[in-house]
């Protein structure tokens, strides 16, 4: 390995270690007026057609015609992409919220960096912005499982579904041949990508088994068992190459899910990474989506564009995430 390398593997855990300091839940948040925790504080407020994002391409957050029961975000101007097209990532949230402005800092931040986004759910109360505020207790080995919780009309309160994300791949096809539309030949629809936090991972791995147009899936802080109708043996219709993350045992609930997901899969390529001291929350609510954020982009810069510097994060021996001491890497199917 150059020396050059070593240097570059060096100071991204010296980011990444800054990182994760300053984008930690705070252990005393405050609350909003819910009485919710604010783990990762208050993000400055900003109109959805405010262009943000660190990447090169600030997006914008919409309401689209014809999507009315999702969020999209993408460029807020095309003209700078030029000749380049957007892929096209299909997120559901964690709990299978139905507001598509919860995770606004991370879905931005990927859609500035030259993709449409679309979320599942309607553009919620602004106060949702926030991300996910509660990380779910830990059921310790031996103690048995609590009795969930219902609250009043659970059933009848709209939730993210797998038609839901089917419906969003749907509708960017149908964007795309558009003849006057904003997306009009502008999407990469041999790029398709459907991730999902905790209970959306788990529609995510629904809409990816039983939809051949999806290319690629991330399973953040999930696995089988946490959607409806959510099994293993969906498992055996994955076709494509899938990343699965989580938190470390004692602080994400669905740690056993990821591992046995992981464990689960056959015949693709699986990229599988747990964190020392990250919560089930994740930093989808930190500045930018914090590290996950920084995480995701690189993944689908490999995964749709085949960046081969994005690949390092996670390719070879001695990949990016590989040196990281603070993350636990398991891999099937991939060139080392």
């Amino acid at each position: 390995m150059s020396g050059r390398r070593v240097l570059m593997i060096v100071m991204m855990i010296v980011v990444a270690a800054v990182i994760g300091l300053a984008q930690r839940p705070a252990r005393t948040p405050l609350l909003d007026s819910r009485g919710k925790p604010l783990p990762f504080g208050v993000p400055a407020y900003h109109k959805p057609d405010v262009p943000l994002g660190t990447g090169p391409y600030k997006a914008v957050m919409s309401e689209e015609k014809g999507l009315s029961a999702h969020v999209a975000y993408y460029p807020a101007d095309p003209t700078k992409l030029g000749a380049k097209k957007l892929p096209v990532v299909v997120w559901a949230n964690g709990s299978c919220l139905y507001a598509g402005n919860r995770y606004r800092q991370y879905l931005t931040e990927i859609a500035s960096h030259g993709y449409l986004v679309i979320a599942g759910g309607p553009i919620g109360p602004v106060e949702l912005e926030v991300g996910p505020q509660e990380n779910p207790p830990v059921r310790r080995r031996g103690t048995p499982a609590p009795v969930p919780a219902t609250a009043p009309n659970a059933d009848l309160e709209p939730r993210v579904t797998t038609a839901l994300l089917k419906q969003a791949v749907d509708w960017a096809v149908a964007q795309n041949r558009e003849g006057s539309g904003k997306f009009s030949n502008k999407l990469d629809l041999a790029h398709i990508v459907v991730m999902g936090h905790s209970c959306g991972g788990g529609l995510a791995i629904q809409e990816a088994s039983q939809d051949s147009r999806v290319s690629a899936l991330g399973i953040w802080f999930s696995g089988v068992g946490l959607a409806r109708n959510s099994e293993a043996t969906m498992l055996d219709n994955i076709k494509v190459p899938v990343l699965i993350i989580s938190g470390t045992e004692e602080l994400d609930v669905a740690y056993g899910n990821a591992k046995s997901t992981f464990e689960r899969m056959k015949n693709v390529p699986v990229f599988y990474g747990w964190r020392d001291e990250l919560e089930h929350i994740g930093t989808f609510g930190a500045a930018n989506g914090g590290e996950l954020g920084m995480i995701t982009v690189r993944w689908l810069e490999w995964q749709t564009r085949a960046d081969a510097e994005a690949a390092k994060m996670f390719k070879g021996r001695n990949c990016d995430l590989c040196s990281d001491p603070a993350w636990h890497i398991r891999r099937k199917n991939t060139e080392l």
